[in-house]
């Protein structure tokens, strides 16, 4: 996992040292994640409340549009429920069989890598529109899981999650100037993963989200 990291890392602080018409914006996102599975036998059980934070960096090749990528933590999962007896692989001495019908809690962590475009409109005042959309690309760092009124209570559950996801996001928003180049940053952004997020394949599980962007632009 260390070399993923140093590989991140090493990518980002490249892109960011050797570009021009830079800016930067620091963020903390609520959002809402849900987990979409294919087979009848399961089913999403609601979303989930988690919270993105992170650095975005925009790349301006014009005045109005930018390369865009980032890094950042990502808190998020979601919940399914199984109307079969599931097996769980929890890394400890022995795995967990949860009963019929019982609904398992994803509590995942990802670093998160975002590639793609933003356009945004002239300064209106002290306010700037933008939208952006691109490819996001994730490595999961944790992942925990728990049942109710079961004996499986934030256990280790990474073995019934893969390293990696991908989805396409399209979102938009404001930027507020306060002074100088400085801005408050309010928006919303749809998350759609388009790969299978688990082992499993018999069943397909896809991770989603809508996110509000609180950032701080310099």
């Amino acid at each position: 996992m260390k070399k993923y990291l140093i590989l991140i890392i090493f990518a980002v602080s490249s892109s960011v040292i050797f570009a021009q018409g830079l800016k930067f914006t620091v963020f903390a996102d609520p959002k809402l994640s849900w987990m979409s599975p294919d087979l009848k036998d399961v089913s999403s059980e609601g979303s989930k409340l988690g919270v993105n934070i992170g650095l975005n960096v925009d790349n301006y090749f014009a005045k109005n549009y930018a390369f865009m990528t980032g890094i950042s933590i990502d808190n998020t999962g979601g919940k399914l429920k199984y109307d079969f007896k599931k097996n769980i692989d929890t890394r400890s001495a022995e795995d967990s069989i949860i009963p019929t019908g019982s609904v398992l809690n994803y509590k995942l962590q990802y670093i998160n890598i975002p590639l793609g475009l933003k356009f945004k409109t002239n300064q209106i005042g002290y306010t700037t529109f933008y939208t952006h959309l691109g490819i996001n690309g994730g490595i999961n760092i944790k992942a925990t899981g728990e049942v109710d009124n079961f004996e499986l209570n934030n256990e280790n559950i990474s073995d019934e999650v893969i390293l990696f996801t991908l989805g396409y996001f399209i979102g938009a928003g404001v930027e507020y100037s306060i002074a100088g180049s400085t801005a408050i940053v309010v928006g919303i952004t749809y998350t759609n993963g388009f790969i299978d997020i688990t082992p499993d394949n018999n069943n397909k599980v896809t991770l989603s989200n809508f996110a509000l962007r609180l950032g701080v632009l310099f």
